[in-house]
């Protein structure tokens, strides 16, 4: 059965709910995430994130397998029609009704008037707590043109920036709120202490004065950052030198910065080194090579960061851990090991 139709099934009765839960306790352990997620029209979906299987076949790569829809929610400027049935959710009285109709078949639509949307969403998400369990991620997808971002229990939040200005949306958003995920363009400058330089993960387009204070700021643990212009040297070396003083930067776990423009403006790799002061390892032997679990957020990537398989290193001095650092063409890699010199030499081969 359809997750949608186990949710609906546990409201005819508490006995059936525990009948459920009890039932399906393998089928919800395999679930890491749920999402909430509202596009351009006043209407949310809630589904299960479920990691893609892909199919070569000849010239085409087919997705075996998508997201599994639990229900939708939809903002009414009006009270139900005939064809909606009432649910107690979470101890809230709601609308539902029956989608029959594309890819979303089936699947119950929780409608709503607007002045209600933030308990009717509060009720829904603590409703799903208690049906899946709190160690499922939840996520909360906030685009740049939808910014209600609920406070709820348990709940990441991602931002998602498509038409820019990130600092005029930020503006917008709690001073408080930190966020699990950012994909987007940057253009204005943050002010240090900002809370966007906490996020965990970041993966942002930027011109070369806003990648000098990402590398300058940033406290979280990945980011990958497109840089539209050619790049100061003098920010690479900076943000290495500040992370092997160990004044900065201790929760990071890979760095990977990009230029926008071809082999005229490559980096200039020796000049880069020198200055940097890095460690070299044997040619003549083989790396370990760097990966770390990438943080996803609300969407299945590949399930790790890009190896780093390089010969050059450097040394953090306050713990002695290490980071390999590659350079190639207009690509550079930054990945901190959990290893120390001592450990991190003895996987070299």
């Amino acid at each position: 059965m359809e997750t949608s139709n186990l949710f609906l099934m546990s409201f005819v009765s508490k006995n059936m709910k525990k009948l459920i839960k009890s039932s399906q306790i393998k089928r919800f352990k395999s679930i890491s995430r749920i999402v909430y997620y509202y596009d351009i029209t006043p209407k949310g979906m809630v589904y299960i994130s479920v990691k893609p299987i892909f199919h070569c076949t000849g010239r085409w790569t087919r997705v075996a397998k998508a997201n599994e829809f639990i229900l939708k929610m939809v903002e009414c400027k009006e009270d139900a029609e005939n064809d909606h049935f009432v649910l107690n959710i979470a101890g809230k009285l709601i609308n539902f009704k029956i989608c029959k109709k594309g890819y979303e078949d089936y699947c119950p639509v929780a409608s709503f008037l607007p002045i209600n949307k933030v308990s009717v969403i509060e009720s829904i998400h603590n409703c799903l707590l208690n049906f899946f369990g709190d160690s499922i991620e939840y996520y909360w997808v906030a685009e740049d043109d939808k910014l209600f971002i609920p406070r709820l229990k348990n709940l990441s939040v991602c931002l998602r920036i498509r038409i820019g200005n990130l600092d005029k949306v930020w503006s917008t958003l709690p001073s408080s709120l930190v966020l699990k995920q950012i994909i987007g363009w940057m253009d204005n400058p943050f002010k240090p202490e900002s809370n966007f330089y906490q996020t965990e993960s970041i993966s942002l387009n930027l011109n070369s004065k806003r990648l000098l204070e990402v590398l300058s700021y940033f406290q979280g643990r990945q980011a990958i950052l497109t840089c539209s212009y050619s790049f100061e040297i003098r920010g690479l070396t900076e943000f290495v030198n500040r992370w092997k003083s160990g004044e900065a930067f201790q929760k990071l776990e890979y760095l990977e910065v990009l230029t926008s423009f071809g082999t005229d403006y490559e980096f200039r790799q020796t000049q880069i080194l020198n200055a940097i002061g890095v460690k070299q390892i044997d040619e003549r032997k083989t790396p370990p090579s760097h990966t770390v679990p990438r943080i996803c957020g609300w969407r299945y990537f590949r399930p790790k960061t890009d190896p780093i398989s390089s010969h050059t290193y450097v040394v953090r001095e306050t713990d002695n851990r290490v980071a390999s650092i590659s350079i190639q063409q207009t690509t550079i890699l930054f990945g901190v090991w959990n290893e120390t010199e001592e450990e991190f030499l003895a996987l070299v081969k």
